[in-house]
């Protein structure tokens, strides 16, 4: 396989070389990011913290990419990832050998990628639900990182069965708008469904709010809400509106490299920071601008609708 990039910052040591260099004590901390709702930046967050533990915290983090569309990688290099050796690929193949799967991204970043193959996507959801498949097919894997980071389809699937099930961390990525929360009920029954069937404590379940502006009063009055449904759970960091993350990604970058000192790429590194403990997650000043940005006040009882019935669960 061979991988083709553009810049220098994609060049690191081949595997055999960390392998050495990176035996870990204890097995990675496995994060997932969740939500059944497509758009919501699930899978940009996951891109741009999974680069932040990296680059910014020295750590080692092994992405793992459950969703067929392959976006995860898609946003980490500029040409196409041209692999057989897919995370479905893996869930299926019996003794898998974990080093053909992974693929180097950045120094202390490395992938597992996957695609969409239709024939090996409907096996995977034709899996039963057995507990630590992920794990178990990681086998060594484990023990070399100190983050797995899991992005998992929009959808209610097997794969996204199978990265909750894996999890020590379940985040749930909720974006501002009127339909935020919507679903949100039935993930996190969900979620509880899968541990009761394997038998499992629930994983640890956070929530990050995306796509927030602060001189929306909708935004504002949305955070409130979100605050009153999941209290501590909530991050008190946001990740703010920008059009830079999905540009960053078009280019095969995190924004976090590709615009380090841009605001969004503060809040990505500021969420990375009180993650992992190092920061209280303070909120960062942003210019307000009155109330010309006021929203409808029915959407904000509609809002109100939904987040009184979440919070019976």
């Amino acid at each position: 396989m061979t991988i083709h990039t553009r810049s220098p910052l994609h060049l690191c040591p081949p595997r055999e070389e960390q392998r050495s260099t990176a035996l870990r004590r204890r097995p990675a901390q496995v994060i997932a990011f969740v939500n059944q709702k497509g758009g919501t930046g699930k899978t940009t967050t996951a891109q741009n913290l999974a680069m932040c533990f990296a680059l910014h915290h020295g750590k080692r983090v092994l992405g793992v990419d459950l969703d067929p569309q392959g976006n995860f990688g898609q946003g980490l290099f500029f040409d196409p990832i041209s692999t057989s050796k897919t995370a479905d690929r893996l869930l299926m193949v019996p003794k898998a050998n974990i080093d053909e799967y992974i693929i180097p991204v950045r120094s202390g970043l490395d992938l597992i990628h996957n695609t969409f193959q239709k024939e090996l996507h409907e096996n995977v959801d034709r899996l039963p639900l057995s507990p630590d498949l992920l794990r178990k097919q990681l086998g060594p894997a484990l023990t070399e990182y100190d983050y797995i980071v899991v992005d998992t389809p929009a959808s209610l699937c097997r794969s996204t069965q199978v990265g909750i099930d894996a999890a020590d961390q379940v985040i749930i990525v909720i974006s501002c708008g009127v339909y935020g929360l919507n679903g949100m009920v039935s993930v996190i029954d969900w979620v509880s469904g899968i541990c009761v069937r394997l038998s499992k404590r629930m994983p640890k379940i956070k929530v990050v709010l995306n796509n927030y502006d602060e001189r929306r009063r909708f935004d504002r009055e949305f955070k409130q809400e979100v605050q009153y449904i999941f209290g501590d759970e909530l991050f008190r960091t946001q990740i703010r509106t920008s059009t830079r993350v999905v540009e960053a990604a078009a280019a095969g970058r995190a924004v976090v490299e590709q615009m380090p000192l841009h605001p969004v790429a503060h809040d990505f590194l500021q969420l990375s920071q009180e993650m992992l403990g190092l920061s209280a997650g303070a909120e960062s000043p942003v210019e307000l601008s009155g109330d010309d940005l006021s929203e409808d006040d029915g959407l904000l009882d509609e809002i109100r609708a939904v987040s009184r019935v979440v919070s019976l669960y």
